[in-house]
């Protein structure tokens, strides 16, 4: 139920969903249409600009750190999955914009850092009857030269709630040792959470970093992009998700 929750949760966090129901309500509403016309061109302008939104990652994203700030030897790098999905016609892995969490882990890998990577991750939906992200992902890491002896996966969690669960059932016997957390920035707030919460002491690697610079200039601080209101989506999703977790879990 509560992953249920949370997909329907996902539709109704959208932006986009409720400026077309602003506009709907302006054909119904006739004595109110000007007031709602003019409260969706404003929600529209809001969503899609570009210096609000990097100001709103600001604010939720802690800085990361770089690999030479990384001066501890971890005995697992726990990368979460979400970063990838597989083409089976052309039988090949398709990164989407957090495959730094892969990517990422496999240098920390061969710098080191970490002595094994663990892949948490199924396939996000409610019946995994699939292939898995962490199956395909392992596949991946042994292609690129890293041992197989040295990958574990976790293939079972659709949330972030039961990478962390779940994480901890496969490291059960390794529990107290200290974990490198890998995942992306705006993510890490809702991961570092559930995984304190299952007990296991971590470290945390960021990767995906959002945050930009204040470019003054009239496209950057005035026009709409299209790109704003999908990463709306995902910081709406995060801040809502890390209230829920708390009051639940």
């Amino acid at each position: 139920m509560f992953f249920i929750t949370s997909k329907i949760l996902s539709f109704l966090i959208k932006p986009t969903f409720w400026i077309l129901l602003l506009i709907i309500s302006a054909i119904y509403f006739k004595k109110q249409r000007k007031k709602i016309l003019l409260l969706s061109v404003f929600s529209y302008w809001f969503f899609s600009n570009s210096f609000i939104i990097d100001q709103a990652y600001n604010l939720w994203e802690d800085a990361p750190k770089s690999l030479s700030e990384i001066t501890m030897n971890y005995e697992y790098g726990v990368v979460l999955g979400g970063f990838s999905g597989y083409d089976k016609h052309k039988n090949r892995v398709e990164f989407n914009d957090c495959g730094d969490r892969l990517f990422y882990a496999i240098q920390l890998f061969n710098l080191g850092k970490i002595n094994n990577i663990l892949i948490s991750g199924g396939n996000g939906q409610l019946l995994n009857n699939s292939y898995m992200e962490s199956e395909w992902s392992k596949d991946f890491l042994i292609n690129c030269g890293v041992p197989e002896k040295n990958i574990l996966i976790e293939n079972k969690s659709r949330n972030t709630w039961e990478n962390a669960q779940y994480t901890y059932d496969v490291l059960k016997e390794d529990k107290n040792k200290k974990l490198l957390l890998i995942t992306s920035s705006w993510h890490m707030r809702r991961a570092k959470f559930c995984f304190d919460e299952n007990n296991m002491n971590t470290d945390l690697f960021h990767t995906d970093y959002t945050k930009k610079e204040i470019k003054i200039n009239f496209e950057y601080l005035l026009l709409p992009n299209s790109t704003s209101f999908v990463r709306w989506e995902t910081l709406i999703k995060e801040f809502l998700g890390n209230i829920v977790y708390k009051v639940k879990f």
